[in-house]
């Protein structure tokens, strides 16, 4: 594999990780704002949530508060682990650079 080939698949990872870091970034906003919308919603007003193209209503608002609880947690744990990815495919990048101009 040519150094132009490693530089270019180095860099195609490290562009699908910030995607990746973006939507999940998205996701965790999303949820806390639903949270929030969730937590200062009247008691006794109906809540729904949307599963595919439907509206089913909830029968348990904490259960629904667990649920984004959770997913927040887990979503900022994956967020946690593509940051991670991410420095680590800038150390890569930055040594392959390296050697490659050491060696011309």
């Amino acid at each position: 594999m040519s150094n132009t080939e490693k530089l270019q698949n180095i860099l195609r990872d490290i562009q699908a990780t910030r995607q990746q870091l973006m939507t999940t970034s998205s996701q965790i906003r999303e949820f806390e704002v639903t949270l929030e919308a969730l937590s200062s919603h009247e008691e006794g007003k109906k809540v729904y949530r949307q599963i595919g193209a439907l509206l089913f209503e909830v029968d348990n608002k904490e259960d629904m508060e667990d649920q984004l609880k959770t997913s927040i947690t887990t979503l900022k744990e994956h967020l946690t682990l593509l940051e991670n990815q991410d420095e680590e495919l800038k150390k890569i990048y930055e040594k392959t650079v390296s050697e490659i101009e050491n060696n011309d």
